[in-house]
């Protein structure tokens, strides 16, 4: 296994075993030159160091965290290089400590990524960490299996997916970005706090970024309407709705509608073929992909019609972009004032019943292409609303109070073993057996 620590911006060098994975980065907050004292000493672990929503609501998060006064540092592994979210951290004066490790979830029946536990263990001693806050369940138990076993460090995790498993730590403060999942996970554990999506208002706003050189770059006329898509491309969980809106391109053959989809991940070659077969069929090259951006405001700025989810559709919001949410199993809605009650329970997110035909997408375009009117409506009531609820400060106002929780709370050796059995059990068992024969031993694993 290699480890890397990302210093302070100019430079990047290897971290030979035995040095201290800790440089106090020059220039950023004044947090930074001030005493740690009775401060908290904060490790923030990722999945991976891709672009990402959960990785950039993550590290927006430890900024805000680092500049009330305590010192932060990321974690975060990666197969090849570190990725775009490593320097962007250290762009913010974080120092980051990327560990390379070749798988990026967790195995099957595996609790735990023994070399990244290991990993984690010697970064929290190191850094003396008081608290470890892992974003997404992977490097949660990790986590858990390491400096909190082993040190009794404690552990925040937080879940920007639709699910919190069964088999995970019973323990622990969790955070999870919607009403429903706070409702649902409360059935098997204490309930979890929620923190939905934060955004940076005074940093999306269009009064601050002009889209017309990103639109001017990527050959778009003035009197085009652009449908803009700002996603890592999962399999998963992206790519399905990204290719329905191509689809759905295609079925409205609109000379002034272009697709801009502007992202990059494992689904891109996909994404890419169904673009060029979509290009092909109008005679125009109606869908751009643009690859990733570090920064993409410009891409939203850009767009005239918004589709997306999660942390990407509270951005094009924020930007007062009008707004279509794209799930799984074929899923889209507007979001309006009278459809918002559903996003705010369930998050801007949803599961349709299967069926993959783009006619309903392309119908929620053709309205929103077809009345600017209702663009400029839509698009400044989904400001105000992020304004008023999805802001920066009170989510990060919100994280310190489930921070406090956390570190009053330190079970004892034997307790913290035995809900590790308990999770290697049951997470064990349940990547196994089939659904039925889950729910049949629920009740026996809890």
């Amino acid at each position: 296994m290699e480890r890397e620590l990302l210093g302070r911006p100019g430079g990047r060098s290897e971290l030979p075993v035995g040095v201290r994975p800790w440089i106090r980065p020059t220039g950023g907050s004044p947090a930074e030159q001030r005493e740690v004292g009775d401060e908290v000493r904060l490790l923030v672990g990722l999945h991976h160091l891709e672009l990402g929503g959960s990785q950039l609501n993550a590290l927006d998060l430890a900024v805000s965290v680092r500049d009330q006064g305590h010192e932060v540092v990321i974690f975060g592994n990666y197969q090849d290089e570190p990725g775009p979210v490593a320097e962007l951290a250290r762009q913010a004066g974080l120092p980051v400590i990327a560990v390379r490790h070749r798988a990026e979830r967790l195995g099957r029946t595996m609790p735990l990524r023994p070399g990244l536990s290991r990993a984690l263990n010697r970064a929290v001693r190191e850094f003396r960490a008081d608290l470890v806050h892992a974003y997404e369940y992977s490097v949660a138990l990790d986590a858990f299996y390491g400096p909190h076993l082993r040190f009794g460090t404690p552990v925040v995790t937080t879940v920007y997916g639709m699910q919190v498993p069964r088999w995970m730590p019973r323990y622990g403060s969790l955070i999870v970005g919607t009403a429903q999942l706070v409702a649902e996970t409360a059935a098997f554990r204490p309930p979890p706090a929620l923190i939905e999506p934060p955004v940076k208002t005074d940093f999306d706003d269009p009064a601050v970024v002009d889209g017309q050189p990103f639109r001017q770059q990527h050959g778009i006329r003035p009197e085009d309407i652009v449908i803009g898509v700002v996603s890592r491309l999962e399999p998963e969980m992206k790519a399905e709705g990204v290719l329905r809106a191509i689809r759905a391109l295609r079925l409205l053959d609109d000379d002034r509608l272009r697709l801009v989809v502007t992202g990059g991940g494992p689904a891109l070659p996909d994404v890419a073929a169904e673009a060029e077969r979509a290009n092909s069929a109008l005679g125009r090259p109606a869908v751009v992909l643009t690859g990733p951006m570090d920064d993409p405001r410009p891409a939203y700025a850009a767009a005239d019609i918004a589709l997306g989810m999660g942390g990407s559709a509270l951005r094009a919001m924020a930007f007062g972009r009008p707004l279509v949410v794209l799930g799984i199993n074929g899923f889209s809605r507007t979001c309006a004032p009278e459809t918002i009650d559903y996003f705010l329970r369930w998050g801007f997110y949803g599961i349709g019943e299967g069926d993959l035909d783009p006619a309903p997408l392309a119908a929620q375009i053709a309205e929103l292409a077809g009345d600017p009117g209702l663009r400029v409506e839509r698009g400044g009531w989904g400001r105000r609303l992020v304004l008023g609820r999805f802001s920066l400060k009170a989510a990060t106002q919100t994280l310190q109070e489930v921070y406090t929780e956390a570190l009053r709370h330190r079970p004892v050796p034997g307790f913290r073993l035995r809900e590790g059995l308990r999770v290697a059990g049951h997470k064990a068992t349940a990547d196994l057996l089939p659904a039925t024969a889950r729910q049949r031993i629920r009740q026996v694993l809890g």
